[in-house]
């Protein structure tokens, strides 16, 4: 084993038992362990900004004056400075217009991915199971399509219903009727079952991370002990 791999290995190991010790309580090691890799993480994603985003998109364009790119350079130069005003008083009211901009561009960008990765799927889902143009061409009845899209449109209506129903009780408006509250409740089934789906997902990602670090122990101890 070469002396780059042994100090790796043995830094790896450290790190492993420190975090486990948690198990035992919270104790200085952990914080160590935590600090690291909130640490490392931060340093590692600013890193990543500068060299993917401020010097192409920023730094690079400014080098070249007189060019479309140096002047579209300066929109964001702005921006960064009227940002930077904010850490002062006098300046706070002129850092919300970045801010704005910032705030503005996530959102719609959060729409347009709800919108396209899980409102348009699910409404062609049920319009494809539903539309009397393509039953019609069915040589036979698909009956598990049929009960699928039956399930998305209740899975959607039931939901809405409870997101409405729980907004209700918050304003103290009227209450809903029976029928709405019992939709309700049927939003709130679907919604465990999904909330449930994700904390597996969560759960057999931490899991097979866990047999990873586990397996390069082993791995680290056979190639120790072999010579």
């Amino acid at each position: 084993m070469s002396l780059p791999d042994l100090v790796l290995g043995i830094i790896g190991l450290a790190l492993t038992v420190m975090v486990f010790s948690y198990l035992i309580k919270d104790n200085v090691f952990f914080g160590i362990a935590l600090y690291l890799l909130v640490g490392v993480s931060s340093g590692f994603a600013t890193l990543l900004i500068i060299r993917s985003v401020i010097l192409p998109m920023l730094i690079s364009p400014l080098t070249q004056p007189g060019t479309q790119a140096f002047y579209l350079a300066l929109v964001p130069l702005l921006l960064s400075i009227l940002l930077v005003l904010m850490l002062f008083k006098r300046g706070s009211r002129m850092g919300r217009i970045p801010l704005a901009f910032l705030v503005g561009v996530m959102t719609a960008m959060a729409l347009m991915g709800i919108s396209r990765g899980t409102l348009a799927p699910q409404v062609l889902s049920i319009f494809y199971w539903f539309s009397p143009g393509i039953v019609a061409g069915w040589s036979a009845i698909r009956w598990w399509g049929l009960v699928e899209g039956i399930a998305i449109l209740i899975g959607v209506v039931a939901v809405l219903t409870f997101f409405e129903d729980r907004q209700r009780k918050i304003s103290h408006k009227s209450p809903s009727s029976p029928l709405l509250k019992g939709v309700s409740k049927v939003g709130q089934v679907f919604l465990g079952v999904t909330f449930g789906a994700l904390f597996v997902g969560i759960l057999s990602s931490a899991l097979i991370a866990l047999i990873g670090n586990l397996s390069a122990i082993v791995d680290f101890f056979s190639h120790l002990f072999a010579g």
